[in-house]
C-alpha cells in the first residue's frame, strides 16, 4: 500500500476520521488496529515476523526490567548484582542474535551465499551453497531497528519496560513509518501513541500540508527527475559526458526529493493524528562537509548507529587502547581521532550493508566512511593549508565553494549507490 495510490488515500481518510471520532482513551486501540490492517493487507504472508520481533521484544525487555528491580531491591550483595547483570546481557545479547539473525537470513543468505560460491569455485573447492527463495517482509530493516533500540534503552535503563503487549504492538508497527522510517525512539514515539488525547484542527491542518509537500517532492520533481537519471544510468555508452554529468545530478534530486518526499508524507500523516515524528532531512545539499552531509540526511538512522554502534565501539577498552598507543607514537590528534574513524568506518560500513545485499551498497559505505575518516585525521593539514594560503574560510564565496564541493562529492556517491 504505497504512499502514493488510491487505496492508501481512502485507507487515511478512514483512519483520520476515526482519529477524531474514537473516544480519546480508545484512540491507542484504534491506531493499532489500524496499523495492523494496513500491514497485513500489504504482507498478510510475512505477519509472522512483525508478530515475532514484537513478542520476543516485549518479553526481554520484561525480563530486562524485572532484573533491573532485582537489582535495587534490599539485601542485594555484590556477588547478585553481577549475576543479574550478567543475566541481563545474556537476554539482550540473545535478542539481538534472534531478530538480526532473521534480517540477515532473509535480507543476506543470497547475497553472501552466491559471493561464497564464487569464492570457491575460483579457488576449486566447487562450492554448491544453495539459493533460497527468499522474499523481504516489509519494513523488516526499519522495525527491526526499531524495536531492538527500545530493548536496549530498557537494558542501559534509559526506558522502563512498557506491560502492555498490545502497546509495544504498535510501537513496532505504526503504519506511517513502516515504509520508510523516520526510525522512531521509544522515549519520543511512544508517549504520544499512548496519550488518551485526540487530533486537533491545527494538527491536520499541518499535518496535510505537509503531506501535499510531501506528495509534491515526489510525485511532480522526484518522478520526473527519474526519467532523465534513468535513461541516463541505462544508456550511459550512448549519452555525452556532459549528459552523464546531468543524468547524475538529476538522480541526485532524485533520490532526495523521493526519500525526503515519502518522509514528508509519513510524518504529516502521523501529525494529522497528533503524533510528531522524528525529522529526517534538514536541507542536506546545503552542507559545507560530507560529515555535516550525514548528520542531515536519514537522521534518524544516523542517531541510531551513533548512539547503539558509534559510542559503544569507540568507548571499548580495546579502541580506548589503541588510541592511547596512537597518541604515543603518532601525536595527541591522531591519538583523539583514531578511535573516532574507527567508528566511522564501521559506522558507515554497516550503513551500506542495511541499505541492501549488494556490493555497490558496501563500497557506498566505505567511500564515505573513508573519506569522513580521512577529513578528521587531517584536519590540521587542512587548516594549516588555510592559513598558508590566507583563505578566508568565513567568506560567503568559501563557503559556496564547501557547499558545492561537498555536493560533487554525493554525487560521486550516487553514481556508486546507483550505477550498475
Amino acid at each position: 500500500m504505497a504512499f502514493n495510490t488510491l487505496i492508501f488515500v481512502l485507507f487515511f481518510g478512514i483512519v483520520v476520521i476515526g482519529s477524531f471520532i474514537v473516544p480519546a482513551k480508545w484512540k491507542w486501540m484504534f491506531l493499532l488496529a489500524s496499523s495492523y490492517f494496513f500491514y497485513f493487507y500489504a504482507s498478510a504472508k510475512f505477519g509472522i515476523f512483525i508478530i515475532l520481533t514484537t513478542v520476543t521484544s516485549y518479553l526481554a525487555a520484561l525480563y530486562i526490567g524485572k532484573q533491573h528491580e532485582l537489582e535495587k531491591s534490599d539485601g542485594v550483595t555484590k556477588e547478585d548484582k553481577k549475576h543479574l547483570k550478567s543475566q541481563r546481557k545474556r537476554m539482550l545479547v540473545g535478542l539481538l542474535l534472534l531478530n538480526f539473525g532473521i534480517l540477515f537470513v532473509l535480507k543476506y543468505f543470497n547475497f553472501f551465499s552466491e559471493n561464497l560460491n564464487y569464492l570457491l569455485n575460483s579457488l576449486s573447492f566447487g562450492g554448491n551453497i544453495p539459493k533460497l527463495n527468499l522474499i523481504l517482509p516489509l519494513g523488516i530493516s526499519f522495525y527491526t531497528f526499531q524495536t531492538m533500540s527500545y530493548v536496549i534503552d530498557v537494558y542501559w535503563g534509559k526506558v522502563k519496560p512498557e506491560r502492555n503487549l498490545a502497546k509495544v504492538a504498535l510501537f513496532v508497527s505504526f503504519f506511517p513509518q513502516i515504509l520508510q522510517g523516520p526510525i522512531g525512539r521509544y522515549k519520543d514515539l511512544a508517549p504520544q501513541l499512548y496519550a488518551p488525547k485526540k487530533a486537533s484542527y491545527e494538527d491536520l491542518k499541518f499535518g496535510l500540508q505537509l503531506m501535499m509537500w510531501g506528495y509534491f517532492k515526489k510525485m511532480i520533481i522526484a518522478d520526473r527527475a527519474a526519467v532523465i537519471a534513468n535513461y541516463v544510468f541505462d544508456n550511459y555508452f550512448h549519452v555525452s559526458g556532459m549528459g552523464v554529468v546531468f543524468g547524475v545530478f538529476m538522480y541526485a534530486i532524485q533520490d532526495y526529493t523521493d526519500f525526503s518526499g515519502c518522509i514528508d508524507i509519513a510524518r504529516g500523516c502521523a501529525q494529522t493524528m497528533g503524533i510528531t515524528m522524528a525529522e529526517n532531512f534538514r536541507r542536506p545539499y546545503f552542507s559545507k562537509t560530507v560529515s555535516e552531509f550525514w548528520r542531515r540526511w536519514h537522521m534518524s538512522l544516523g542517531a541510531w548507529m551513533k548512539d547503539y554502534v558509534f559510542f559503544p565501539f569507540s568507548l571499548t577498552k580495546s579502541v580506548s587502547k589503541l588510541g592511547k598507543f596512537a597518541k604515543k607514537k603518532f601525536g595527541k590528534h591522531i591519538g583523539r581521532t583514531l578511535p573516532i574513524a574507527l567508528g566511522n568506518l564501521l559506522v558507515f560500513f554497516l550503513v551500506g550493508v542495511w541499505h541492501g545485499a549488494s556490493w555497490n551498497y558496501i563500497i557506498w559505505g566505505i567511500f564515505y566512511g573513508l573519506l569522513i575518516a580521512i577529513s578528521g585525521m587531517m584536519r590540521p593539514v587542512f587548516n594549516w593549508m588555510n592559513k598558508t594560503l590566507h583563505i578566508n574560510t568565513k567568506s560567503k564565496a568559501f563557503q559556496l565553494f564547501q557547499i558545492l564541493r561537498t555536493f560533487w562529492i554525493t554525487c560521486v556517491g550516487c553514481i556508486i549507490f546507483r550505477a550498475a
